[in-house]
Order: C-alpha cells, then sequence, then structure tokens
C-alpha cells in the first residue's frame, strides 16, 4: 500500500504559511503537490476538495484537519501538511482553531486505499505527543520525520 511517508514528500510540507485562512491553506497545500507530484490539473483539484468541505467538516478535532478528494487529476495518491501558527478556523464541529492540516489526493479508481489513509492518518492525529511534535517542528524535514517515525 506504501504508508504516509512515502504520499507525504518534505518539498510537501508547508510551516507557518503567511497568508491563512481556509481557501489559502488549501490552495497553497494543492499548489505543493502539483509542484512535487504528477498533479495534471491543481484547479479542479482544488475545486474537488473545496466542495468536498461543502459536504461536511473534514476536521477531526484535536486541532487538526484532512481536507481530501479523489479526482482524475492525481495519478497516484499523494499528501501535503501544513502548519498554522496562529491556528485557523475552519469550520470544526468542537469550534476549535486548526493548527495542522494534511490534504489528500487520490485517484477515482484508489478509493480503498485513500479510506485507509485516511484513516491511519486520523488514528495518528489523535495522539496528543504526536501533535505536539508536529506543532514543534523547526523544519519541513523534521514535520516530515515525525510522520515517518509514526508511520508503520
Amino acid at each position: 500500500m506504501g504508508g504516509l511517508c512515502t504520499r507525504l514528500l518534505p518539498e510537501c510540507v508547508l510551516l507557518d504559511p503567511l497568508q491563512q485562512d481556509k481557501e489559502r491553506v488549501i490552495r497553497q497545500l494543492v499548489d505543493r503537490l502539483a509542484s512535487s507530484h504528477s498533479i495534471t490539473d491543481p484547479d479542479t483539484l482544488f475545486e474537488q476538495v473545496m466542495e468536498r468541505e461543502k459536504l461536511g467538516s473534514t476536521c477531526l478535532g484535536f486541532g487538526c484537519a484532512v481536507p481530501h478528494a479523489r479526482t482524475d487529476s492525481a495519478g497516484t495518491t499523494v499528501i501535503a501538511a501544513a502548519r498554522l501558527n496562529p491556528p485557523v478556523s475552519m469550520d470544526a464541529p468542537d469550534g476549535e482553531p486548526v493548527s495542522l492540516v494534511f490534504l489528500m489526493a487520490g485517484p477515482e479508481k484508489s478509493a480503498a486505499l485513500h479510506l485507509r489513509l485516511l484513516s491511519k492518518l486520523a488514528r495518528l492525529l489523535h495522539s496528543d505527543s504526536l501533535r505536539a511534535q508536529l506543532c514543534e517542528a523547526s523544519t519541513a524535514e523534521d514535520f516530515h520525520q515525525i510522520i515517518c517515525s509514526r508511520d508503520d
């Protein structure tokens, strides 16, 4: 299946972007995926992620969100991540602002893989210690390595 570590490249990790609102953060993450992976139509991917957001919040609680889309724009399932400081309101059901965002995009035909990776990410993000480590990472490489250290 390939884990989270192989799908999240350090160059797809965004630490403390200056422009912070839900749409801008998602746009920046889509752009990171497009520049590092074979995303054929980043504008369509962005629209698909935003459409998915309209269906219901992708916030998991604990200050984490996992916006995602299955799309023909992606040849394989890939992930980008952002640490937001200060945290950003993303319409979380618990009302808490979000400090960790993981954007996942994968091909339409990979629904089972998509769900397995979403589930794995959700389980990892329930760890207080993991979230604290990610929020304290000093570089994108450190952030990536923290994810890799928990990706079994």
